[in-house]
């Protein structure tokens, strides 16, 4: 059930980052910390995630001053993942909560190098636009999240499993798409507005 919503929770992202133009960290991040929420709950699954990258993060500026190479510190932040989320099923096996304890299902390899980005952004735009992109990036988890716990989709998907095929060719129209975001176009208003009676006047 999850895995065949997948491609449409992929849909979304697609939707978000190039028709509306909301920059997100990773290309289907959202769309996999959606499928892993969908089992232990929004809230503990964003608390978790956030949780999760931001102590990743911290480990990932340590790191930095020891000048390691590439390979070497994601294989760090890769163990720091999964210490962490091993952690978090210790505390929800202690308190017996399941949901939580499902945490382990989060996308280990991209939760690191999410977190290395994250560090990245802070450090080339400032904190403000990194956590902007987080911010985000929560957003279009929770749409995907929505999308995926839909319940008439599942039972669509699942009845007729051909309909992906009609999802493959959304995917291939917005790929083809050669118009302004719609943050472009807020951004460009003004411009756009006042081009249009020069054109008209020529």
């Amino acid at each position: 059930k999850i895995v065949i919503m997948l491609p449409v929770a992929a849909v979304v992202v697609v939707i978000f980052r190039n028709v509306l133009g909301l920059r997100t960290f990773g290309t289907f991040l959202p769309a996999l910390i959606a499928a892993a929420a969908v089992q232990t709950g929004f809230l503990w699954g964003a608390t978790a995630f956030l949780a999760i990258i931001l102590i990743t993060a911290f480990v990932r500026r340590l790191t930095a001053k020891l000048q390691l190479l590439h390979s070497p510190q994601l294989g760090v932040l890769l163990t720091t993942v999964i210490g962490l989320m091993l952690a978090t099923s210790w505390i929800a096996a202690s308190a017996g909560d399941r949901s939580l304890g499902r945490v382990a299902l989060f996308p280990v390899a991209i939760l690191a190098i999410t977190a290395e980005r994250f560090v990245l952004v802070s450090a080339e735009e400032g904190a403000k636009e990194a956590w902007k992109t987080m911010a985000r990036t929560l957003v279009v988890v929770f749409v995907c999240y929505l999308t995926m716990g839909s319940l008439s989709l599942q039972i669509l998907l699942l009845s007729f499993p051909e309909l992906l095929l009609v999802l493959i060719a959304i995917d291939i129209w917005l790929g083809r798409w050669m118009g302004l975001r719609m943050t472009e176009w807020l951004r460009f208003k003004g411009l756009l507005l006042g081009a249009r009676p020069a054109a008209v006047t020529r």
